[in-house]
């Protein structure tokens, strides 16, 4: 029989690692995630997708490997990879908690986040946080761990150059000054519904009218610095317009706060 250490039988822990980690099964789920990371990386490149989606899938895809990789190194006993995993899983739920809106409890624990880590108010906040967590699990260096880890650092570089050139585009809009009535009329024209809320391609067409070009992504960082209105998802109101539109901090330092 096997040696028997603090009630846990060496021989059996190895016979299931044997089983579960088998060199068959490894390369089905590399295969699997290299793909599925080789098809974020090509969307990536396509300026026209939204930067919140890579990002929930970039955190999906952190939280899934890292649990995969957290069983077998408990089963390998590799205590420090298994101190990285569990700090990327909560990174990644992190990055899940910042971009999907239907995150449980959001508005609940949204309170603490702005209370707390108050960069993350800024898109360049962001940025830093998924570069950082891309940091750590790329240097577990396992080969999922590089393909995901190399595109979370990836997007968090992306976030932060977006963000920069979004705010310097941003910065000529809110110099100008319009009446109050003027804000709402635009607002009004952009409300095709007439719901009293626009989503973010109207608040696109919107901030066109006032004169300002912004590519999607552009637009979609922008979307995101407005305060969303009550029990209306993710659309804003007039009235939260105007409060980003004649916030003087709005644009710190050529970077975007986010309210």
């Amino acid at each position: 029989s096997g040696a028997n250490t603090g009630g846990i039988n060496t021989e059996t822990v190895k016979k299931v690692a044997e089983n579960v980690l088998t060199r068959e099964n490894a390369e089905k789920a590399k295969t699997f995630v290299v793909g599925q990371v080789d098809k974020l990386k090509t969307m990536a490149s396509d300026g026209d997708l939204s930067l919140r989606f890579l990002a929930y899938l970039g955190g999906i895809a952190m939280v899934v490997t890292s649990i995969l990789g957290l069983l077998g190194r408990i089963l390998t006993f590799k205590i420090i990879h298994i101190v990285f995993d569990i700090y990327t899983i909560f990174l990644g739920v992190l990055v899940l908690f910042l971009e999907w809106d239907g995150f449980p409890q959001k508005e609940k624990y949204d309170v603490y986040i702005k209370r707390y880590f108050h960069f993350l108010d800024f898109v360049w906040g962001r940025g830093i946080v998924y570069f950082v967590a891309g940091s750590i699990q790329f240097s577990m260096l396992s080969l999922l761990d590089l393909v995901v880890g190399g595109f979370m650092m990836a997007l968090g570089v992306l976030y932060i150059i977006v963000g920069k050139a979004t705010a310097d585009k941003l910065k000529a809009v809110h110099k100008a000054v319009y009446s109050d009535h003027a804000i709402a009329s635009k607002f009004k024209k952009a409300d095709a519904e007439g719901t009293g809320t626009i989503n973010v391609e109207q608040f696109g067409n919107l901030i066109k009218s006032f004169g300002m070009e912004l590519e999607k992504r552009e637009t979609e960082i922008a979307f995101l610095e407005i305060p969303k209105a009550k029990g209306a998802g993710d659309r804003i109101d007039l009235e939260g317009f105007k409060s980003w539109w004649t916030k003087s901090d709005s644009v710190e330092g050529g970077f975007i706060s986010i309210a």
